[in-house]
């Protein structure tokens, strides 16, 4: 039997987020037998790192800043010289250039770029696709997560489509009740009765609170019991806090903050939503939600409308269109029969092509033909 190829994971940390907690479900659940996973964050922990190390994954932060680009770049070499991988994953834009180049001088003979988004908030600047350009030549391969990226990053990052491989994320169904539960509702002070809609995403201007809330707004106007929960935290906090007491939404919506508890506050929603206008990929929040059997109404951008399928999972809006994000909310709340069988649907959709099992063994494949290519 052969050895199993090991793995390093390189990435900036494991705050909060889509991208991180892929790696952090990724890694545990590869067979042993065929890999031997690591993590290194160049930066500090985050609140996910404590998932890899209750799970045996070798871990470890080097906390390096972004001014410390020659001193990380000597501790990633120090790291890989020490565990001599087969292969070093990278995500996140400092991790891909440092993770690469100490791969290069550590004598590393596969680096692949993990990219979780579709497409750069911020313009790239000019150094970028330099660097990118003098590092393909040392890169094995792109993996994906969403077919909508492809365009972008044949197109936009330059990188070659035949070295492109799309594996999707996934989740596990059985982690998730399609049961209706009021209880994390009642927690958060919102009545039985009362409808609610949930949005889970960071607080950041791509996923564009506003006009979620411009939507909620006109969604009270016509079904005045219907509450709203926010679940997430970031730095629009504030900027969203004074929306919601200017547009009259002061208990009918409520701001959740950041939460570990997401599988518990879903049965707790009739529908849930993303307003995203850019950049969304493939959103770990909405298959969560799918997994636990709640219809969804989204905005038809990067790989989103690869998850729901209109009419039968949930609806797809344009971007920045409240007026008809709200129009299907209404209309989903007012129909508990249809809900029920989108609900279904989604929870079905998850478990035939987006469960965690067919994930990680997409995974798997990808990087073992990376090795024996």
């Amino acid at each position: 039997m052969s050895a199993p190829i090991r793995v390093m994971y390189v990435v900036p940390d494991l705050r909060v987020g889509g991208a991180e907690r892929h790696a952090t479900t990724l890694l545990p659940r590869l067979d042993r037998d065929r890999f031997a996973p690591s993590a290194v964050c160049i930066g500090e922990e985050g609140a996910l790192f404590a998932d890899l190390t209750a799970a045996g994954i070798p871990a470890r932060a080097l906390h390096r800043t972004k001014r410390q680009a020659g001193a990380a770049l000597r501790d990633l070499i120090r790291e890989m010289r020490r565990e001599r991988p087969d292969i070093v994953l990278t995500r996140g834009y400092n991790a891909e250039a440092l993770g690469r180049i100490a791969a290069r001088c550590a004598g590393v003979p596969n680096s692949i770029v993990w990219v979780h988004n579709c497409g750069d908030i911020a313009p790239r600047g000019r150094v970028r696709p330099l660097v990118d350009g003098f590092l393909d030549r040392h890169t094995a391969a792109y993996f994906g997560v969403a077919r909508a990226q492809i365009r972008y990053m044949a197109d936009e990052l330059g990188y070659p489509e035949s070295k492109i491989r799309i594996v999707y994320n996934g989740v596990e169904p059985g982690a998730f009740t399609t049961a209706d539960d009021r209880s994390a509702a009642r927690d958060l002070g919102i009545e039985d009765g009362h409808p609610v809609v949930g949005i889970v995403a960071a607080l950041r201007p791509e996923k564009d609170h506003h006009t979620f809330l411009r939507a909620a707004r006109i969604v009270v106007d016509r079904i005045p019991q219907a509450r709203f929960l926010i679940v997430g935290d970031g730095p629009m906090r504030d900027e969203i806090a004074n929306t919601i007491r200017e547009s009259g939404l002061d208990g009918r919506v409520v701001p959740t903050g950041s939460r570990q508890d997401i599988a518990a506050l879903l049965p707790a929603m009739d529908v849930v939503t993303l307003s995203s206008h850019s950049v969304e990929c493939f959103p770990m929040a909405l298959l969560e939600a799918m997994a636990a059997a709640r219809p969804a109404v989204c905005t038809a951008v990067g790989g989103v409308p690869e998850l729901v399928v209109e009419g039968q999972t949930g609806h797809l809006v344009p971007p920045r269109d409240p007026e008809l994000l709200a129009d299907r909310l209404i209309a989903l709340l007012g129909d508990h029969a249809v809900r029920r069988r989108m609900g279904a649907a989604a929870r079905a959709r998850v478990e035939s092509t987006f469960s965690l099992q067919a994930s990680v063994a997409a995974a798997e494949r990808a990087m073992e033909e990376v090795v024996n290519r």
